[in-house]
């Protein structure tokens, strides 16, 4: 997610307000009834407890959709939800959003429970997960999904491109998204009733994968797609518009009409952005300063001098303030890194207000009541690699708010990455991809038909293996000189 470089990419606090202009409201048209949706969530490994707020919220900011969320299930792989126990379980509703994870359910009565509505006309979404479920020994889980997959690579950023521009569900999405953390599906078999729509390289294979599509389920449209695993996908504006767009699609209520005015947001000032810094080292050869945390430049950080642990990173927020919580961008978003967070109102007497010292996952925004609190220490403690202290951003935040057009911030978050990038008088430039999904980028070379090749090197202090390097190619698909 890119902000203005004056404001925090904690979304959590976001609130959207509606500018009345383009409002159906405002031009004399009542808004439609809101389409109901069922978001179905719960099983193995996936953090739906966040997961489940951040698509609810975002449906609901981007389109006349009204969400209803079931989560059931605990984190076992054999759950069989109450919710399917009454056999009216989707009666009321315009469309379900399978998001669920329950591959060891091997009863195909059950299965054929929860696809009776589908089968009778009930549209659906499958998310991530959905395509492992329901291992009965049939194939008839996967017909409705559209894909048939049995596994999963291992986790990496990824580009997604765009392979039907012209499809309504793709329209806006533009040749390609640099999804920020990703866990790519093997597809096995695209059944006849499905259309690819956008795909993904497999590093371990080289092959592509189709990671969106749609389905034509006995004549009831279904929307798929296995991005979603991390918060950092699901949290994405780009995932949230595909979604919301494939979720109307499958309602036939893809238009003007159900799509809500893109409008302003309010959103929390990051406290911390260009505040003075110390720590109790830095990788100076390597120009990893601490300042470079909080400088809002998201190809800049904070490393350690060393591997060895505690190390220390503290910021002067220039006086005492009322906190609310903190976002910490580690370098890497899927080690599981172990850390305590202080405030101080003198940089003398500190008090706990993160303690992440027994940290079993990668979830890094914390929610806290600080008042008076004028300096924040982080601690780190270790990590699961053995990787090195190393933090691209931390983002304080409080009761400060500010509005924010998300197109114009967007915009000013290249402009500002590009400020030092020189071309000649009659060249643009511009940002095709940026940190997290690139990284250590050593070379660039062009061919005369405009596509370029930049070669990535995906080591790191953190930790060093083969098969990380990449030549990455862009081109310009669409025409729209992106």
């Amino acid at each position: 997610m890119q902000w203005n470089r004056k404001l925090m990419g904690w979304s959590a606090l976001a609130i959207v307000i509606v500018a009345v202009i383009g409002d159906a409201r405002v031009l004399g048209a009542d808004p439609p009834q809101p389409l109901r949706a069922l978001l179905i969530t719960g099983g193995c490994c996936h953090d739906y407890s966040a997961q489940k707020n951040l698509i609810k919220r975002g449906l609901e900011e981007r389109a006349h959709i009204e969400v209803t969320v079931v989560q059931q299930g605990g984190s076992a792989t054999d759950s069989r939800i109450p919710l399917y126990e009454n056999a009216d379980w989707a009666d009321g509703y315009d469309i379900v959003l399978h998001d669920e994870c329950f591959a060891d359910v091997k009863d195909p009565a059950w299965t054929e429970r929860i696809l009776k509505p589908h089968r009778e006309g009930l549209p659906g979404v499958v998310i991530h997960c959905a395509m492992h479920c329901y291992r009965d020994g049939t194939t008839n889980w996967f017909e409705f999904c559209g894909v048939t997959s049995h596994r999963h690579g291992a986790h990496y950023p990824h580009e997604v491109l765009n392979r039907d521009a012209e499809h309504p569900v793709m329209q806006g999405f533009g040749a390609a998204w640099a999804n920020p953390a990703g866990e790519l599906y093997w597809i096995e078999k695209i059944w006849p009733t499905a259309h690819p729509l956008a795909s993904a390289k497999n590093r371990e294979k080289g092959n592509e994968e189709v990671c969106v599509w749609t389905n034509d389920y006995h004549g009831t449209r279904v929307f798929g797609t296995t991005l979603g695993h991390h918060n950092e996908t699901v949290d994405h504006p780009k995932f949230l518009d595909l979604l919301t767009r494939g979720t109307l699609w499958a309602c036939g209520k893809l238009d003007d009409t159900y799509l809500k005015p893109v409008g302003e947001k309010l959103v929390p000032v990051n406290l911390a952005l260009n505040k003075p810094t110390k720590a109790s080292s830095e990788e100076t050869g390597k120009n990893n300063f601490a300042k470079h945390a909080v400088d809002g430049n998201p190809g800049t950080r904070w490393c350690a001098a060393n591997g060895s642990a505690p190390q220390w990173w503290q910021v002067d927020l220039g006086r005492p303030q009322n906190l609310k919580g903190v976002e910490l961008k580690w370098e890497s978003s899927t080690t599981i890194y172990r850390y305590q967070v202080e405030g101080s109102m003198d940089g003398q007497s500190w008090s706990m207000l993160v303690d992440e010292s027994q940290n079993n996952d990668a979830e890094f925004v914390h929610k806290f009541d600080a008042p008076n609190t004028q300096f924040v220490r982080l601690t780190f403690l270790g990590s699961n690699t053995g990787g090195w202290s190393s933090l691209w951003e931390v983002n304080v935040f409080g009761d400060e708010m500010i509005k924010v057009d998300p197109a114009a911030a967007l915009h000013e978050s290249e402009r500002s990455q590009l400020a030092e990038v020189k071309v000649p008088d009659g060249f643009d430039a511009t940002l095709f991809a940026a940190p997290p999904a690139v990284n250590y980028p050593v070379f660039i070379a062009a061919a005369p038909d405009g596509t370029a090749y930049v070669s990535v090197d995906k080591n790191g202090s953190l930790d060093r293996a083969a098969n990380r390097g990449a030549v990455i190619r862009l081109r310009d698909l669409d025409g729209d000189g992106r």
